[in-house]
């Protein structure tokens, strides 16, 4: 049975579930973040899933893409999924501004997070939820 991973259960929150991923955000204010997470167990590597799959996947990258360009309005989306702190297959998409505070550099250790305050956390669920749903 799918469970999403600790890790990914304490640094994110739930925004929908799309056909193939569970869509989540990350606790980190400083940059609008997403991770896709196929609801499918024992995956570790996009090889691991099947050609439908795959191709759900990329289509659902998409997607989040481009809720993220609506919602968000940033400079340039980075997406990847590297997994080597949490092998459970999981795929960032990461909207970045020119001002930011790690631009141009990647964001991976180069500052602790910043959790959203309750109020912002919620706004922002709801704005994505919003985003999803009518894309969906």
């Amino acid at each position: 049975m799918f469970q999403l991973h600790d890790q990914l259960r304490r640094d994110t929150f739930p925004i929908c579930r799309m056909k193939l991923c569970l869509v989540q955000i990350m606790n980190d204010s400083q940059f609008p973040w997403l991770v896709l997470v196929p609801a499918a167990e024992n995956l570790i590597e996009i090889a691991d899933l099947n050609e439908k799959q795959r191709k759900l996947l990329i289509n659902e990258i998409a997607q989040a893409q481009r809720v993220m360009k609506n919602v968000f309005g940033p400079d340039k989306l980075n997406t990847g999924a590297l997994g080597n702190q949490v092998s459970q297959l999981h795929v960032h998409v990461i909207g970045r501004f020119h001002n930011d505070p790690c631009w141009p550099q990647p964001i991976w250790g180069k500052l602790p997070p910043k959790p959203y305050d309750q109020t912002t956390l919620r706004a922002i669920i709801a704005k994505l939820q919003n985003a999803f749903i009518s894309r969906l």
